[in-house]
């Protein structure tokens, strides 16, 4: 029987870098090889059986070693892949360059592994891009385009996961936006904290924004152990977990603005009013007519909005019933985002608040 061996990508990023511990303290007698383009610089855990591999989802054959690709094949039984691209203002081709053609090449790894038994392809909520409503847990079409480069090549990287779940013991797990771990430490910014950090100095009158929209946010430390979980103990090929708060669990569009607003008011003590939330549509009408005369500064504001704020707009939710009963009956709880959020502000702004 083949000795349990774990390629992992990722290793750096938020999740990967997150989850990497826990498999660590779990299972120390798995080998772990981690993908990396910067072997001198990646995390090195102090554990023999943990190896780093270079490596580069944009190149050929993964830009591996001959040798390497050789003895990743005949050894690996796991894949766990995290790596990704997340910035949202790149090209559509370079968000492509890693999140889909990396996948594809992982998976063509994953073909040539004989002895592989798990493929976990770590994705994201927002491969619904536009989609409004209820997004299933489960493959679904996407009729309704993409607000970035990034969702949209998310989304086509599962396609290729799901179109090889004959060949390949493959599931996909979505997750949505991490903030924070549960006590409100951010340990790594995203487009959420830059999206805050623009609050004291938006300079308009409106942004997009639907006030009832959930806004689903979740906690670093309770999506590494709920991917734990999940993989370790319930994995099954061709099934899609979402990882994420849910619309029961999450803060709406207008909650979060108007504690956004009291942390900020209280900090400056003043009454700043929140922008008014429009639709989509107005906010781009509106947006041209600023364009014409705004200053290079307020231009470069505006499209920053622009990229980050329009998800607010779009009432979606994702359906996490069953993952969420699997984590339940594993005791794992969702930490409520209301009981951190204020703490998450507070570091994007500078210091702390009084609210709890």
């Amino acid at each position: 029987m083949t000795e349990p061996c774990l390629l992992l990508t990722g290793a750096s990023g938020l999740v990967g870098s997150a989850w990497l511990p826990w498999l660590l303290e779990n299972y120390p007698d798995r080998r772990i090889v981690i993908l990396s383009r910067s072997p001198q610089r990646s995390i090195r855990p102090k554990n023999n059986l943990v190896t780093i591999v270079r490596g580069d989802l944009t190149q050929r054959n993964l830009g591996l070693a001959v040798d390497d690709q050789k003895a990743l094949s005949q050894s690996i039984t796991e894949i766990i892949h995290c790596a990704a691209d997340i910035r949202f203002r790149l090209p559509l081709g370079e968000a492509r360059a890693t999140n889909l053609a990396g996948t594809r090449r992982l998976l063509a790894l994953a073909r040539r592994s004989k002895y592989l038994e798990k493929f976990a392809h770590i994705s994201t909520v927002y491969v619904a891009g536009r989609q409004r409503g209820m997004v299933p847990e489960a493959r679904f079409r996407n009729t309704s385009g993409f607000l970035n480069s990034y969702q949209q090549s998310k989304y086509e990287a599962e396609q290729l996961v799901f179109e090889a779940m004959p060949e390949i013991p493959a599931s996909i797990f979505r997750l949505s936006s991490i903030i924070s771990d549960s006590n409100g430490n951010v340990r790594q910014s995203n487009y959420f904290h830059q999206v805050l950090r623009l609050v004291p100095r938006n300079p308009f009158p409106v942004i997009p924004g639907e006030s009832g929209a959930p806004l689903d946010l979740i906690a670093s430390d309770w999506a590494a152990s709920a991917l734990a979980v999940l993989y370790d103990s319930h994995f099954t090929p061709g099934r899609v977990y979402h990882v994420c708060a849910g619309a029961e669990a999450s803060m709406s569009v207008g909650e979060i603005l108007d504690r956004t607003f009291r942390i900020l008011n209280e900090r400056r003590r003043a009454q700043a009013v929140p922008p008014r939330l429009v639709g989509l549509d107005e906010f781009e009408r509106f947006a041209r007519q600023q364009a014409k005369s705004a200053s290079s500064s307020v231009k470069k504001l505006l499209g920053v909005i622009q990229e980050f704020l329009p998800q607010l707009a779009i009432p979606q939710c994702y359906e996490n019933r069953a993952t969420m009963a699997l984590l339940e009956r594993a005791g794992l709880q969702l930490p409520p985002v209301r009981e951190y959020y204020a703490r998450v502000v507070e570091s994007c702004f500078g210091g702390r608040s009084h609210e709890v």
